[in-house]
């Protein structure tokens, strides 16, 4: 069902509005879950994801949705925030890879604006893995205008998007050649500069070990509002940009 709502870039972080106390329907995940996706790493090939695929329907992907459920309940609409929160937010285990039968062994959702694409627009991605779990704000390829714009822009607003989530945010830069690394901006906005001028995106967001998802349970829909709630400043700039 559509409804009416504000475009993030336009929402304050003061004005965000989360249910008290949150209604949860989402249970936590389970150990299965962890253990479907661990197989499915050391295996990434169709042959395995049919084999696990019931227990990847039961553990991961009908929890998500749960997840989904509770997160759009408690803070999306609260908020009235005119986010996409059902059409093609999941992501898919099988690669479309031209036949060669890879699988992806992680899945995540991510909710983005709405009357935009998922792979055209910054999201706010909520990532399960067989080590943990991973949210926050994602920036970059494909969605090639919106992070030409967050990339071009960012190293000058550095002190005003950056002071209040540095020390409590982990940051990835996605280059275009070589691996990922892994960064921690302090003051020195001139580093995040320098970074980005060769990267193809960014991820800024906190992680929960596999031990730490368990022993969360349902309290996972509460981190996460936490993780978005800080991550805002950078999540409205990017659209705001864009």
């Amino acid at each position: 069902m559509w409804l009416p709502g504000h475009d993030p870039a336009n929402v304050a972080p003061e004005a965000l509005v989360q249910a008290e106390p949150l209604v949860l329907t989402f249970e936590g995940f389970r150990p299965e879950a962890f253990a479907a996706l661990a197989r499915l790493k050391a295996h990434p090939h169709i042959e395995q994801y049919r084999r696990e695929k019931p227990l990847l329907r039961r553990y991961v992907q009908e929890p998500f949705k749960r997840l989904r459920d509770d997160l759009v309940a408690n803070w999306v609409l609260p908020s009235a925030l005119a986010l996409e929160t059902e059409r093609n937010v999941f992501s898919r285990f099988l690669k479309n890879d031209f036949g060669a039968g890879g699988c992806y062994a992680h899945y995540w959702m991510a909710f983005y604006r709405r009357g935009r694409r998922r792979l055209a627009d910054v999201q706010l991605i909520v990532s399960l893995h067989a080590d943990g779990i991973r949210v926050g704000v994602y920036a970059g390829e494909p969605a090639r205008a919106v992070w030409r714009a967050v990339r071009a822009r960012l190293p000058e607003a550095g002190e005003e998007v950056w002071r209040s989530i540095i020390p409590l945010l982990q940051f990835k830069i996605y280059p275009r050649k070589g691996e990922v690394r892994w960064v921690r901006v302090q003051e020195d906005f001139r580093c995040l500069s320098k970074l980005l001028k060769g990267a193809e995106g960014i991820w800024a967001g906190r992680a929960l070990s596999r031990a730490e998802v368990l022993h969360q349970g349902p309290e996972m829909v509460h981190w996460i509002l936490e993780t978005w709630r800080i991550a805002w400043p950078l999540y409205r700039f990017c659209c705001a940009v864009s």
